[in-house]
Parts: C-alpha cells; structure tokens; sequence
C-alpha cells in the first residue's frame, strides 16, 4: 500500500551547547547538519520500514534542496516536489535534557498541486505544520478532505501556536478534515481543544468526542501514550522510564510513522489489542530516536517493524 505524505522538508542545524550562553560570547557545542522537517521526517522512516511512499513537499532547485532532494533518493522516498522561493531551514537548540527550542524558516506549501500529488494514494498523511499555516492551511484541508473517500487520513501535530484566532482557524480545518486518525501530543492537544489536557487518556477522548469517526492519540514522552476513538480507549505507559533524551527532535515523527505502518492493510478501525501493540511498537521507535542527534539518524527498533 502506497503513502502520501503531505508536509515540511528541512534542512537542520542542530546545536547542543557545552556550556552557559553568553551573549557576545563564543560557547564550545556539538553541532549538526542534517535533513528534517516534519513531512519529509515522516516518509523516511516509513520507507526504512519498506513502505512505499511519496512526499509532497516545497522545495526550491537551491543548494539545500538539491542536499534534500538527494537524501531522499538515498531513502528510496519519491519527491513531488512544489515550487518555492527556497529550500526551508531549522536551527534547533537542544538543552541539557534533550528538549529543542526550534528557529524556524518554513516554507509554505503552493497548494494548486495538492490534488495531483495526493492522487492514487492509500492513505495521506498530513504534518500539522502544513495544516496550521495561515496562508496555505486552508486549502490543504480542503484537498485532505476530498481525498478522504476510499483512503485514510492521518495528521500529526506541528508545534501549533496558542494564539486564539491561529487555534481556532486550526480547530476548524481538522473539522474539515476529519482524520481517521489524529496524533498530537499533550501542549498540541491542547491548543486543539482550548483548554488544559490532565491526564493523556482525557486528552485523547476529547479529541475524539470533538471528532466522531477519529481515532485520537496523545504522547507524553515519559508518561506513554493513549487512544481513543471507534475501538474505546487504550492507554500504555512504559515499563521503565526512558533514558534521558540527547535530542527530541524528530522523535514524534518517528511514532507516528510507527502508528502508520502498522495500521496500513489492517482492518480500521484498529481494536484495543492492535492499538496496544501499535502504541508500544511507537514508543520503542521514538524513544530511540530521541537518543541521536539528528530526526533522521537510525535506529535499532526500526528493523524490527515491518507492514
């Protein structure tokens, strides 16, 4: 079964200080450059997993894009690629535990190849980045809902701004949507439903209260994960706590190309023992992610996935 995925291609600086910032100073850090972004994060790690995917993407014909452009070759990912001014870039600073802090230059999707690109799909996998644009959102929606019939839709979440009126046009647009299957994490879950989220399980039934027909995941990092939608609610939670990160990005991406994989051919919608299974499956691949630098490096737990 073929994947489209609909999203962000990157290029990432990635930095780890060594020591204290000092404004004007000089501070010894590990740095590294390397391909990202949310989309093109996604489609590598289903490829590495022997699914066939494509990735809808801006990428401009300039030195990062052609750096892009190869490295998805290399995976084995077909690039449909819109036109853009430039390539994007990110430059995330990582602190002592792991956790980023993102400084992004994104580049909107031009959304008059949408249709084309996302025709003959399986399943459509949407990044919450390209969904929360305020130029482009809108019309990724629209094309991410007449793709709807005869496919499934996934969306995962994209570090959604808590501005009120970005929150709401988002709340809208995943109406118009209404993914099969929708995985944020718990500040992102949030922002969806405009309130506090207390526990991953709540989160995930509001979410799929709000969005009949929705199966909705909610991650925490340490805390696990839950589901909740057409086959009830799951919750998992890890055995042992997971080491401490070295570099979080690209590590949700990873879990949701999990969740993907294993549903692709399933029956949907998944029942409890299969989003169990599919959940700790996720967990294992993203927690190792979170343990090299880059959002693209390998991992051990991949090679033991299959469709």
């Amino acid at each position: 079964m073929r994947v489209t995925v609909v999203g962000d291609c990157t290029l990432d600086v990635i930095a780890r200080p060594r020591g204290a910032l000092r404004p004007g100073g000089d501070v010894p850090a590990d740095v590294a450059v390397g391909p990202g972004g949310q989309g093109a994060n996604v489609a590598v790690r289903l490829a590495r997993q022997g699914v066939p995917v494509r990735l809808v993407a801006a990428l401009a014909d300039d030195h990062a894009g052609r750096l892009l452009a190869a490295a998805l070759a290399e995976e084995g990912v077909e690039l449909v690629r819109l036109p853009a001014a430039r390539s994007g870039t990110v430059v995330a600073l990582l602190d002592e535990g792991g956790e980023r802090t993102m400084l992004s230059d994104r580049v909107s999707l031009d959304p008059s190849g949408l249709d084309a690109a996302i025709d003959g799909a399986d399943w459509v996998h949407a990044s919450g980045y390209a969904l929360a644009d305020a130029q482009t959102g809108d019309a990724l929606a629209a094309a991410l809902a007449r793709a709807h019939p005869g496919r499934r839709v996934s969306v995962a979440g994209g570090s959604f701004s808590p501005d009120a009126s970005s929150a709401a046009s988002l709340r809208v647009r995943m109406t118009t949507v209404r993914p099969d299957l929708l995985i944020l994490d718990r500040q992102e879950s949030q922002v969806v439903l405009g309130g506090v989220v207390r526990s991953l399980a709540g989160g995930a039934s509001s979410l799929a209260a709000a969005m009949p027909g929705t199966v909705a995941v909610v991650t925490g990092g340490a805390e696990g994960s839950a589901a909740a939608g057409l086959a009830g609610t799951v919750a998992m939670t890890p055995e042992a706590p997971p080491p401490a990160a070295v570099d979080a990005t690209g590590a949700g991406d990873a879990y949701a190309a999990s969740l993907i994989a294993t549903f692709l051919g399933a029956p949907w919608p998944p029942g409890s023992p299969t989003l169990h299974e599919a959940m700790e499956r996720a967990g294992e691949v993203g927690a190792q992610v979170s343990q090299v630098m880059g959002a693209q490096g390998h991992v051990p737990a991949e090679r033991g996935l299959s469709t």
